[in-house]
């Protein structure tokens, strides 16, 4: 039960032993993409706010996320990575473990779906990425069951803890740490989802010579290079 859980650790503790392991990683030539979450909110744009709802409507369901939200809270998501269907990270607690999660993409069914359901909706890449659509469309596109966003059942977790359940506080660090990651920069989701984000766009798809990177990053504050 997530009520029960209760890390071996402090706080103070879990929080300077992972910053030691960084330290400790990166001396020994190991490239690190480590997620820490400063603010009290998880997420500030639209596709990283939808993946914690989702991730609360998951919790609602029975999933035990909570500890996930501690260790990320407390700089144990020592590194993180998204590719189509993966995420794997390294997670600090009593040791460090290894983590991979897998998901299995939207079938063609669904995505037609919501490729039909946003067509004439959208008006650019830049608009579905900022979250700037209709709310018919974004209901649809962030539905629990049928929208883009992984349910429960899509997920095939591995620790290297000893941990039974799915997911262990090690493996909800790091889909939390995901979401951080999509709020930031909000193509990794659909990269994650194995879905092409232009296909849902009502215009032609963006080419390097009509698309304006710097109206995106801009938005997210990130660096884009086509």
């Amino acid at each position: 039960m997530c009520d029960e859980f209760s890390p071996r650790l402090s706080a103070k503790e879990l929080a300077k032993l992972a910053a030691a392991r960084m330290a400790d990683l990166k001396a020994a030539g190991e490239s690190l993409h480590p997620v820490v979450n400063v603010s009290r909110k998880l997420a500030t744009h639209f596709w990283g706010q939808a993946w914690m709802r989702h991730l609360a409507h998951c919790e609602a369901g029975g999933l035990c996320l909570a500890p996930g939200r501690t260790l990320l809270r407390h700089g144990c998501v020592l590194d993180v990575r998204l590719a189509p269907g993966l995420i794997t990270a390294k997670v600090s607690a009593d040791e460090i473990y290894e983590v991979s999660l897998r998901m299995a993409p939207p079938d063609d069914e669904r995505v037609e779906a919501l490729r039909h359901q946003c067509s004439g909706h959208i008006d650019s890449l830049v608009s579905l990425l900022a979250g700037k659509i209709d709310d018919s469309v974004m209901q649809q596109l962030c539905h629990p069951e049928n929208g883009l966003l992984p349910e429960p059942a899509d997920w095939h977790m591995f620790c290297s803890c000893a941990d039974w359940a799915e997911p262990c506080p090690h493996a909800a660090a790091a889909i939390y740490a995901a979401g951080v990651l999509i709020d930031e920069n909000p193509s990794l989701l659909f990269m994650l989802r194995s879905v092409d984000a232009a296909s849902l766009v009502s215009t032609p798809v963006l080419t390097t010579q009509n698309f304006d990177a710097s109206n995106l990053s801009s938005t997210f504050g990130i660096d884009i290079d086509i």
